[in-house]
């Protein structure tokens, strides 16, 4: 598997080795597996922390798992909890890596799936953006309307508790927000409060659509993963999460503009997440993720850049 891309820099979760997780799951694994783990490689990315490996048996077969407790973070095995959640109401799918199982005894939770022999998207690379893009956009499309029954957080939740967030900043909005925001606060704090009766439930959106989420298998089909951040939204969330890559760059505002979506609605998307994680990034580090504050900022700064290019475009 390749290395990471360095842009954008994503946070990162402290990695366990696979020998390092509890003995009553690897035995777990090994069952599953139908014969003992022979080698186990951490891999690194992702923001989550506890085990993440690719394994080969004695036999030769391969799997990934991905494993944590509570000790080592209390929401993580609630978001490996959401994503079994999701799993299990999909159907297979070429660009979904495959389920083997899956482990929650109370405390640890763990996943084990299809190992995918790929690497990570270089998306810098048009090529592979464009793959990427198209896969991304037929998921959508496969996952509007969601799958009945699925109850699950929607991105109008998301969107109260970042209003709830710029509620919070109104009291001293220069301790967290860029000079050119602190100027009009309080105007896009009430775009940020408008939006959550904006935001449809039309699909399942994976919404954590990120290079290291991502792979590219060797004959270029991409396989998109790790279900913790879904969500239920409108059919173009994925595609507008997508773009944020590249929400600093000229890139962005090409393919924001292809998005069958409300423009004004995507602006004040791009407000309430910016400012939700500019207020974030003033907190302690989450346990296991200690970069995690650094990249808030980052991208906050990032994000409000791409609403600020939207906003100076809007008519007066």
């Amino acid at each position: 598997m390749a290395v990471r891309p360095t842009s954008p820099p994503w946070a990162a979760g402290v990695r366990l080795a696979y020998q390092q997780i509890p003995d009553r799951l690897r035995a777990w694994v090994e069952q599953q597996l139908g014969s003992p783990v022979a080698t186990a490689v951490t891999q690194q990315g992702g923001m989550s922390p506890g085990c993440a490996a690719r394994l080969r048996t004695a036999e030769g077969q391969t799997a990934f798992v991905k494993a944590a407790g509570a000790d080592l973070n209390p929401q993580t095995p609630e978001l490996f909890r959401h994503e079994i959640q999701v799993l299990s109401s999909l159907q297979s799918a070429a660009y979904r890596p495959q389920v083997i199982g899956h482990h929650d005894d109370g405390d640890w939770v763990a996943l084990l799936l299809e190992d995918v022999d790929g690497r990570y998207p270089d998306l810098d690379d048009p090529a592979q953006a464009d793959a990427v893009w198209s896969t991304v956009a037929t998921q959508s499309t496969e996952l509007t309307p969601p799958p009945a029954g699925l109850a699950i957080t929607t991105l109008a939740d998301n969107a109260r508790r970042w209003a709830a967030g710029w509620a919070t900043m109104a009291a001293d909005p220069a301790r967290f927000l860029p000079e050119w925001v602190v100027a009009q606060a309080d105007e896009l704090a009430e775009r940020a409060t408008a939006l959550a009766a904006r935001l449809p439930v039309e699909s399942l959106c994976h919404w954590d659509v990120r290079n290291d989420n991502l792979l590219i298998r060797p004959d270029g089909a991409v396989v998109i993963f790790d279900w913790g951040m879904s969500r239920l939204g409108p059919r173009w969330a994925d595609l507008l999460l997508l773009s944020l890559t590249w929400a600093d760059r000229p890139e962005f505002d090409a393919r924001a503009a292809t998005l069958d979506a409300d423009p004004a609605t995507v602006t004040d998307l791009l407000i309430g997440l910016g400012g939700w994680l500019a207020f974030r990034s003033t907190r302690d580090a989450p346990p296991g993720i200690p970069t995690m504050p650094a990249f808030q900022r980052r991208e906050a700064r990032r994000v409000l850049s791409a609403a600020r290019r939207r906003l100076d475009k809007e008519p007066l």
